[in-house]
């Protein structure tokens, strides 16, 4: 780009690609590169598209923002290529140490850019009508645009008029539900009906005493439409008090004048041209209002001896969040008042009425709008509530098919009516509750399977209500469906846990059934498999499952009568194999090194902690075998401890042990399993009169003498060594004798 113009380059892409205009960079022989700035020229843009210089950002053009890169040295790189990125682009590369001549340095690029054509919208035309429909289609090269209706190339005729301009000028008076379609263009001919709702209304909120303004908009041909506008089930013309308030606008729109908190709900807007069945569309109204007191009582009836309520009737829009009370004209300060308690709702709940509640009552709600005042005054009153003269029974059974009467009367002022009814919502592991209702003195039905559960006997006397409960249970019948069922999956198992329901009187056994969400071919005419369930347990380790795979389980139950039917299904999916590492996701590990020891006062279980669980252990559960059913010893082990004694364990038997461990809602794999037999006993040693075993008697006896040779051992040595110690000494002390021979001097004097 630098020196001398080059011939011009011509590169062409599609749009949607990436394309590169090239443009090269000469440096000098010898020395080191001078800096360069580079430039990129659109013809037809003043200023450059694209600026770079060293290692400052570029300076891109708003229409390339994010698309326009630098490429090699000055090369341009433009991502996702539009058609109007097509024509001249020019590369300047400008040398910032040496002089530069402005003709002979550049480089020019023309760009290409293929494209689909693009043509306008779907419209919509009605039956015996003239339309006109516009076709302004863009492309390189450049669009022939031609119409074609359901294939077949249209010309100019007495019906369809194709201008150069390509407007299709129609008149389809005969073309009932016929479609042309034409460079992406969808005409759709309608015969006359109903209308269709372009503009539904939507939810509004306004405040008390505003006005409200629905909008609801449709079209149809023929165009003579009427709306009509309904509040819930009923038009809002003959709906009394709002009849007053509303208008109807000619293009549907709904106003209400000054709305009150009674005009909130569901408004339906219904557009008709007196053709087939109308459409509808709704949407709500809420109105927001302050807190209002509404229906207050004159008088407040609070029974003597037991708990009663003073409420305050409120309506609010936001809720209600204060209540304020007053008694005799003064505000109510609850907490001088023992046994007084304001609840949430502004109710006051009185723990034990007396004469001290006795007077006249007010209350005043508020929420975030504020008040609409007090309440109008209420006296309190205190009675006594009706009382039982016969009661029911606590407990009551009979088989299926009989009759049972249980007596029940209240009395009261005013005289109570006695009701039965059976307690819905408190299940039982021995019952399944069913909800019914009789008024009557006595309580007479023959019984069957679905009357088990509580009796509830009711006297209410028009102020306070008085209840005494009796259970009911139901024998010789077959067991009822297990409830609450609850499956925890991992990757090739699922722990399901249930509750057990009624057994009908009789030991109950159960069966887990599950499959594949998916039919298996394997799996042949039936999808389920069942694995029975040890005696005892209400729960089940259903292994050898696929990973990622949906499973359905369900739980049945059996007696000797029969089998009850089938608990709710639950889905879940097993897990998958990790990802991103190869080890299995672990939850709980089974308890390892389990051993089984005899001891004197039974057979001695320890165990290691699992190696791996989420969780802290919870419980640990211990099981032994005899035969080849597992039965259960003890599930309540604490998590803490990893020992047990099993004992009252039967002579000459051989015991298999294994021990579970629970962690929150999963339970582990079995551990290994320990082994032990019971024939041999350990005899009970021989005692002697002081309460000693002899074997320890002798034992600490031979301790003693072992001891007392000891000490008259050191002793001697130690005699021994002090003395010939002091003979040693003695020997030091004498000198031994020395002979001095003396010579006699013969020296003369």
């Amino acid at each position: 780009a630098l020196g001398s113009r080059e011939e011009p380059e011509f590169v062409t892409a599609r749009a949607g690609e990436s394309v590169i205009l090239g443009c090269d960079v000469i440096h000098p022989l010898t020395g080191q590169p001078p800096p360069y700035v580079v430039e990129w020229f659109k013809f037809g843009v003043p200023i450059p598209i694209f600026i770079k210089f060293g290692f400052y950002p570029p300076h891109v053009d708003p229409e390339y923002a994010g698309r326009a890169s630098l490429h090699d040295k000055a090369s341009l790189r433009i991502e996702q290529v539009r058609s109007e990125d097509q024509g001249w682009y020019e590369c300047k590369v400008l040398m910032l140490d040496q002089q530069y001549d402005t003709f002979h340095n550049g480089s020019w690029v023309h760009l290409t850019v293929n494209g689909e054509p693009r043509g306008c919208v779907r419209c919509r035309g009605w039956r015996g009508l003239s339309l006109a429909l516009t076709c302004m289609a863009f492309g390189n090269p450049k669009p022939i645009v031609t119409w074609l209706r359901e294939g077949d190339l249209l010309g100019a005729n007495g019906k369809y008029q194709v201008a150069n301009d390509a407007v299709m000028e129609l008149s389809a008076s005969n073309l009932c539900g016929d479609t042309c379609t034409g460079g992406g263009v969808t005409l759709s001919l309608s015969p006359p009906g109903p209308p269709f709702i372009v503009s539904p209304p939507e939810n509004i909120t306004v405040n008390i005493s505003q006005d409200a303004l629905f909008t609801c908009q449709a079209e149809a041909y023929p165009g003579n439409l009427t709306y009509l506008w309904y509040w819930e089930e009923e038009n809002v013309y003959f709906k009394n008090d709002l009849k007053l308030r509303v208008r109807i606008l000619i293009d549907g729109t709904l106003i209400i004048f000054r709305v009150k908190p009674e005009d909130a709900g569901k408004y339906t807007c219904i557009p008709s041209n007196s053709l087939g069945r109308s459409p509808s569309a709704s949407a709500y109204l809420t109105v927001q209002y302050p807190a209002r007191v509404v229906n207050m009582p004159p008088v407040i009836y609070i029974p003597i001896g037991i708990h009663g309520y003073i409420r305050c009737p409120v309506e609010a829009e936001p809720p209600v969040t204060l209540v304020k009370w007053n008694k005799d004209g003064r505000p109510l300060r609850i907490e001088k008042y023992s046994g007084w308690n304001l609840l949430e709702d502004g109710s006051i709940r009185i723990e034990e009425a007396t004469e001290d509640a006795l007077g006249t009552y007010t209350c005043v709600p508020y929420n975030a709008l504020g008040t609409m005042g007090q309440s109008p005054p209420a006296r309190l009153v205190l009675k006594d509530p009706p009382y039982f003269t016969v009661l029911p029974g606590w407990e009551y059974r009979q088989e299926a098919g009989r009759e049972l009467l249980i007596p029940c009367a209240a009395a009261g002022d005013p005289f109570p009516i006695i009701a039965w009814r059976k307690v819905p919502g408190l299940p039982d592991k021995s019952a399944v509750p069913l909800a019914f209702g009789e008024y009557c003195r006595q309580r007479s039905h023959t019984l069957s399977r679905s009357d088990i559960g509580e009796q509830l006997c009711k006297g209410p006397s028009g102020i306070f209500v008085t209840l005494s409960r009796s259970f009911l249970h139901v024998t010789c019948t077959s067991p009822h469906a297990p409830t609450s069922v609850h499956v925890v999956a991992a990757m090739t198992s699922a722990n399901v846990s249930w509750e057990p329901g009624y057994d009908g009187g009789y030991e109950q056994t159960f069966s887990v059934w599950y499959g594949p969400l998916m039919k298996r071919a394997q799996f042949g005419p039936h999808d389920w498999l069942s694995l029975p369930v040890p005696a005892g347990s209400s729960w089940l380790l259903v292994d050898t499952l696929e990973p990622e795979t949906a499973y359905q389980f369900s739980v049945l139950a059996q007696n000797k009568l029969g089998t009850s039917s089938f608990s709710e299904v639950v889905t879940v999916n097993t897990l998958a194999f990790p990802v991103t590492t190869p080890e299995p996701l672990v939850l709980v590990t089974p308890p390892r090194c389990l051993t089984a020891n005899r001891t004197q006062q039974g057979v001695l279980l320890s165990w290691l902690p699992p190696a791996n669980h989420s969780f802290p252990i919870d419980r640990y559960i211990m099981e032994f075998r005899i035969a080849e059913r597992w039965e259960i010893l003890d599930d309540g082990i604490p998590g803490t401890e990893n020992e047990f004694f099993a004992k009252d364990l039967s002579q000459d038997t051989w015991y298999e042990f294994r021990v579970l461990a629970v962690m929150q809602d999963l339970i582990s794999e079995p551990s290994n399993v320990a082994g032990v037999s019971s024939t041999d006993v350990f005899p009970q040693p021989d005692l002697t009169d002081e309460g000693l075993a002899r074997p320890v008697l002798a034992g600490i006896v031979a301790t003693i003498c072992f001891l007392a040779a000891a000490i008259l051992f050191s002793t001697l040595a130690a005699c021994f060594v002090n003395k010939q110690r002091k003979r040693k000494l003695k020997r030091k002390k004498d000198p031994p004798l020395s002979i001095t021979h003396c010579r006699k001097s013969l020296e003369s004097p």
